[in-house]
């Protein structure tokens, strides 16, 4: 029972950090200043790293 809940929040961190990566490649897409794009998109990288962490 324990390794089958492991396994679901593993999936859970995968979606969360496809998710990250798709919604900070649509945000710089949108975004026209490259200064908030970069800082964006570091949060986003910062934020999907440490969820890869918890895997």
């Amino acid at each position: 029972m324990g390794s089958s809940k492991k396994r679901e929040g593993g999936a859970r961190i995968t979606i969360a950090v496809v998710l990250c990566v798709i919604v900070g490649l649509l945000i710089g897409f949108e975004i026209k200043r490259l200064h908030i794009g970069l800082l964006i998109g570091l949060g986003l990288g910062y934020l999907s790293g440490f969820l890869w962490q918890k895997r």
